[in-house]
């Protein structure tokens, strides 16, 4: 009997479809659809419902892997959750490729294609790029991130699909991708985020109250009333999304910290202009009696000084964590659902040793009349003020409270949030073996050390409504201190810093003053927010 479509085994036109798909490893297979529309028979045989094993590897072909395997725990992730998650994302991607910025199922469409990006180990990255991802964000920030503003006294929304917008639009950004922007797109790309990156008191930067350590469902909330109304704003904070099959939780990822990430990316294609006057190195400077910036601290830092961004490759031979890896500490914070696993830490929402080392980059502090303004007047100001960058030079160190010592007592008091999470009074002495803190009258001490042997390797604190519990490794507490190095110092001021991590999920509060105690005129400041991928 001659060979026919009909009288093929399903095991070999499985293996026929799956070496056909193989070999156009981008979007949804068209040649499986063709082929389950020739006849009934084939249709059976390559149908979810008869053949999951068959769409479990179409997955595998093409998404990745590694972040989902470490999400689960053993046996949760089965062939038929594969299947549905496999199907959820073509027709996320199908509709992204389409351009439907106003389609009634953008909200899926967006959290789908987040968890992508979290996930990315590359092949994810392929299949965005199918769908013309970049295109189509660049096209919704533009046409779409301020609908409703006009009614909203000139502010942007902070909803769902603008939280999540911004959030992948920062995900995907890449060096290349901005260097082949106009500088009028660029211009834009700054005045739409403007207002996200600068209006902290209606676009927070974090979930949940800042000023709680250990917050909890019974947390005192204390609400600030202003020109803008209540604070913290009313905004939205969870949805329920599918993933692998199941309804899950999903926490949505505050918009400020990746606005901010986009708007510094653009600033940071106009260099500082170099003032003819300045001496020329720190040499020149010193034998003049000359302080401040050289032309070779403005060079140095226009050079070097730039933000980094989530990279796309399979892998790189300097770096063992995959790129996914990274991400972990946001997926956690996104999927808060039992069934999965915490694979970076306990909890989850700090990666021990990612803030350790050498930092380089600016900051912008908005003048503080301007500010002022903003916060006495309900409408948005149009032009959006735009504000200079400050270089910011700072070596990071992490230390630990490992048992049998004890952490610094936990206060009731929001003064403590001001004070970087440390108690109201209390005094500190640091050298290389660690940091020991005294309370107020000798009420307390406690010490902290650098990491242990194998420590970054494994999990941070966990804490719960009040409570501490050790790791695995017996580390109940972590305290950031800095320090500008001298090189840094001569040029752009000099600073300590101190302050601690919110074990609930991973905010950083630090508390930034001068070295030198004489000089007032710099002032202090409190740097919080979240350490994210890049």
């Amino acid at each position: 009997m001659p060979a026919s479509l009909i009288t093929t085994p399903a095991e070999l036109l499985e293996k026929i479809v799956l070496f056909a798909v193989h070999q156009h490893r981008q979007g949804p297979p068209s040649i499986l659809r063709s082929l389950r529309l020739t006849c009934r028979m084939s249709n059976n045989a390559l149908s979810p419902e008869s053949n999951s094993y068959l769409y479990f590897m179409l997955f595998m072909d093409r998404f990745d892997m590694p972040s989902p395997s470490r999400q689960f725990s053993g046996g949760q992730l089965t062939v038929d959750n594969i299947e549905r998650e496999l199907r959820k994302r073509f027709r996320a991607l199908q509709r992204i490729r389409r351009g439907e910025i106003a389609d009634p199922d953008i909200l899926e469409s967006l959290s789908t294609i987040y968890i992508m990006m979290l996930e990315d180990d590359g092949r994810n990255w392929d299949q965005l790029l199918w769908a013309q991802l970049p295109l189509f964000m660049t096209r919704f920030l533009r046409e779409r991130l301020m609908m409703g503003a006009e009614i909203n006294n000139g502010w942007p929304r902070e909803n769902e699909v603008n939280m999540l917008a911004v959030s992948i639009f920062w995900l995907m950004s890449r060096s290349e991708s901005i260097r082949n922007e106009t500088d009028e797109l660029r211009r834009e790309f700054v005045e739409l985020l403007s207002p996200y990156s600068y209006a902290g008191f209606r676009y927070p930067c974090f979930t949940g109250l800042e000023y709680d350590f250990c917050p909890s469902e019974n947390s005192h909330k204390t609400v600030v009333t202003s020109a803008h109304g209540v604070y913290p704003p009313i905004r939205p904070v969870s949805i329920t999304v599918d993933y692998f099959g199941r309804p899950v939780p999903f926490n949505l990822p505050p918009l400020a910290p990746y606005a901010i990430l986009v708007h510094f990316s653009r600033l940071e294609t106009r260099p500082l202009m170099v003032p003819p006057h300045l001496p020329e190195t720190r040499a020149e400077a010193t034998a003049n009696g000359i302080s401040g910036p050289t032309k070779e601290d403005i060079l140095y830092f226009n050079s070097h000084c730039k933000t980094h961004f989530p990279g796309t490759a399979y892998g790189n031979r300097f770096d063992t964590l995959l790129k996914s890896r990274r991400h972990d500490p946001d997926w956690a914070r996104s999927i808060r659902d039992p069934l999965y696993r915490s694979p970076s830490s306990l909890p989850g929402q700090y990666i021990p040793g990612t803030i350790s080392g050498r930092w380089q980059g600016s900051f912008i502090a908005p003048y503080y009349n301007v500010y002022k303004d903003m916060l006495s007047s309900p409408s948005a100001p149009s032009p959006f003020p735009t504000f200079g960058r400050f270089p910011l030079y700072v070596t990071f160190r992490e230390l630990y409270c490992y048992s049998p010592s004890i952490p610094l007592p936990l206060e009731d008091n929001e003064g403590v949030f001001e004070n970087a999470f440390l108690p109201i009074g209390c005094r500190w002495y640091e050298t290389e073996a660690g940091v020991e803190f005294t309370g107020e009258n000798t009420s307390f001490k406690a010490y902290y050390s650098p990491p242990r042997q194998g420590h970054l390797e494994t999990g941070l604190v966990g804490h719960t409504a009040g409570e501490s519990k050790p790791s695995a490794h017996g580390a109940f507490d972590v305290i950031i201190t800095g320090v500008t190095e001298d090189r840094y110092a001569a040029a752009w001021g000099g600073y300590r810093y101190m302050g601690r991590i919110r074990p609930s999920d991973g905010l950083i509060v630090l508390l930034r003053e001068p070295l030198d105690p004489q000089m007032v005129e710099l002032g202090r400041a409190l740097f919080r927010g979240y350490s994210v991928s890049s």
